[in-house]
């Protein structure tokens, strides 16, 4: 695969694509696209949710986020609270 592709299937899985759709659109063999996800579980410089495990979009320039959204930051912090207290 080119690098070109793989940058496209990453974007696309972070877009929440599924890898039929992936490879469809990439004109790939869906075993193909299969083998780089499972060769490549975590997409590069992206952060995950420490609730729930989803990408975190992060703005340049800003501090690192953490959490996805607001709900998973709160859901987060009572549940650790409770497990510490």
């Amino acid at each position: 695969m080119k690098r070109k592709q793989i940058e496209i299937i990453d974007q696309m899985r972070l877009n929440g694509a599924k890898p039929t759709e992936i490879a469809r659109r990439l004109s790939l063999s869906v075993n193909t696209v299969k083998s780089h996800i499972r060769r490549h579980p975590d997409i590069p410089n992206i952060n995950k949710c420490l609730n729930c495990g989803k990408a975190v979009i992060q703005s340049e320039g800003r501090k690192q986020k953490k959490f996805c959204c607001n709900r998973c930051r709160s859901s987060y912090w009572n549940h650790n609270r409770k497990a510490a207290g």
